[in-house]
């Protein structure tokens, strides 16, 4: 009595070669697309949080604008790359205290202006502050802090008493005890978050109005 042994032909392992080659490809492509959600989510994740704290700054400092003596409250529509790059400056209580020791200043001016990242194709926003005391306090001509970066745009639009948008907020050429105010301040950032060049970054937006009158005496 013969005992006969059969195996696999070969189009049979040709075929669950094929059949396996197929379920690897199915698995990996599983695995990447679920990382790559992963990873945009993070991505995204950390530009709200970016965009939460500046604009958290931005909108305290505001709130917390200064009308006492000598108020200052201007604003200059600028661009860099093609992209606005807006600057704001103005009086303000709310003073950053770096250190535990640092000695109260009372009210500062406070500077938003932007930069060129020279690391990336990005803009820097920094927040600069100095005492408005004559030298009182701490160092008048603090460092500035980068506030937030990976951004596309940074822009403050101004709009007056008729509802007009004003590019440019300049204080009364004619000087005087009276500042005139903007009756509505937009605050815009947009990130540099895009893959293709012809698309525009996450924009965060906001609008406030000035905890005080539009004219001051």
């Amino acid at each position: 009595m013969t005992c006969r042994k059969e195996g696999f032909t070969l189009l049979e392992l040709l075929i669950a070669i094929a059949i396996f080659g197929m379920v690897i490809g199915l698995a990996y492509s599983s695995y990447n697309a679920t990382f790559h959600i992963i990873g945009s989510a993070e991505a995204q994740a950390k530009t709200y949080s970016k965009a939460k704290i500046a604009m958290e700054r931005i909108i305290s400092d505001l709130e917390s604008f200064y009308p006492g003596d000598n108020p200052v409250f201007t604003g200059s529509s600028k661009s860099i790359s093609g992209h606005r790059a807006d600057t704001l400056t103005f009086t303000s209580i709310a003073s950053v205290r770096l250190h535990a020791d640092s000695v109260p200043v009372g009210h500062v001016i406070i500077s938003y202006y932007v930069q060129e990242d020279p690391d990336s194709d990005s803009l820097l926003l920094y927040r600069s502050e100095q005492s408005a005391l004559n030298g009182e306090g701490e160092d008048a001509s603090s460092s500035a802090l980068l506030l937030c970066d990976s951004l596309q745009e940074v822009a403050f639009d101004f709009y007056d008493n008729e509802n007009q948008n004003v590019e440019n907020w300049e204080e009364d050429e004619e000087g005087g005890d009276t500042l005139s105010l903007p009756t509505l301040i937009t605050v815009s950032l947009r990130f540099n978050d895009v893959r293709e060049e012809d698309e525009e970054g996450t924009l965060f937006q906001t609008s406030l109005t000035l905890p005080v009158a539009k004219k001051i005496e």
